[in-house]
C-alpha cells in the first residue's frame, strides 16, 4: 500500500508485518523432515540469520526503527530471533553473531495470537516461557498465561480459525494507544490475515500484498478506523 501522506491524517494505524527470516524447518521441508521433532520450535538457519542481519541494516537506512513504537512477535524461536536480530540487534543464547545495538529500541511483547497455524508440526510447537525469558531477556511475556503450550495439537487448525485469529489481533492492535507497530509472525498467519482484512472486513488490500511472504518479508498497512469499524469481529478466545 501507499503509505506516503499518512502522517497527516488522523484516526489511523501504521502496521508493519514482517515474516520471520528462514528456519531450519523451511530447509526441512526440502527433505521431507517437517514432521519431525528434531525440528521442534524451529530456529533460523544461517541463511535466516543473514536475512535478519540484511534486513535490519534496511530499516535503520529507511528511518523505520525510529518510527515503530511497538513491536509485537509470536513466541515461537524463529520469530522471536527474527524480532531481537532486527529491532534490538542482539541474537539469543550467542548462537550467531551479535549485531550492533541500538538506543531507545521499540520494546517487543510476545503474543499468542499471532504465532503460525497450530498443530500437527513440531515446528509450530513453542517452548515453555521459563526457557524463553532465560533466553530472551529482551522480550516481554507477561501476556502469555501458560508457560507450557496448551494450543498445540495434533490436529491441524483450521484455516477459518487462523482467519479468525487474524482479524481478532487486528482488532486488538487497533485498540492500542501505539500508531506505528511491527508484526513478526508467520507465512500462513500473515496471509489468512490480510485475506480476511479484504474479502470479510472489505478493506481494499493490493493484490501483491494477499501472495505468501517470503522469509524476512516486509509488508506495510494501514488501518482505519472505519476499517475496523466495518466488521464487528465475533469473540475469539485465546
Amino acid at each position: 500500500m501507499d503509505l506516503s501522506g499518512v502522517k497527516a491524517l488522523r484516526n489511523f494505524k501504521t502496521i508493519h508485518l514482517v515474516r520471520h527470516a528462514q528456519g531450519i524447518h523451511n530447509v526441512g521441508i526440502e527433505k521431507g523432515e517437517l514432521e519431525s521433532y528434531k525440528l521442534l520450535d524451529a530456529c533460523l538457519s544461517p541463511m535466516g540469520i543473514q536475512q535478519v542481519s540484511e534486513r535490519r541494516k534496511e530499516i535503520i537506512k529507511s528511518g523505520l526503527l525510529n518510527t515503530v513504537q511497538l513491536v509485537i512477535t509470536s513466541p515461537l524461536r524463529r520469530a522471536m530471533q527474527t524480532s531481537v536480530g532486527i529491532f534490538r540487534g542482539q541474537e539469543d543464547m550467542n548462537q550467531f553473531d551479535i549485531f550492533p545495538k541500538v538506543n531507545n529500541s521499540p520494546p517487543i511483547v510476545a503474543l499468542e495470537i499471532c504465532r503460525e497455524r497450530m498443530g500437527l508440526y513440531p515446528c509450530d510447537k513453542r517452548e515453555s516461557i521459563g526457557t524463553y525469558r532465560t533466553c530472551f531477556s529482551e522480550i516481554d511475556f507477561t501476556m502469555i498465561e501458560s508457560d507450557e503450550d496448551a494450543l498445540w495439537a495434533e490436529e491441524r487448525e483450521n484455516m477459518k480459525d487462523v482467519s479468525a485469529r487474524g482479524l481478532h489481533f487486528l482488532k486488538w492492535l487497533w485498540e492500542r494507544p501505539e500508531k506505528d507497530i511491527a508484526v513478526v509472525s508467520h507465512g500462513i498467519f500473515l496471509q489468512q490475515t490480510l485475506r480476511a482484512l479484504h474479502e470479510i472486513v472489505g478493506t481494499p488490500v493490493e493484490d501483491n500484498h494477499l501472495k505468501r511472504f517470503a522469509n524476512c518479508e516486509l509488508r506495510s498497512i494501514r488501518l482505519d478506523k472505519s476499517d475496523m469499524e466495518a466488521y464487528t469481529l465475533t469473540t475469539y478466545n485465546c
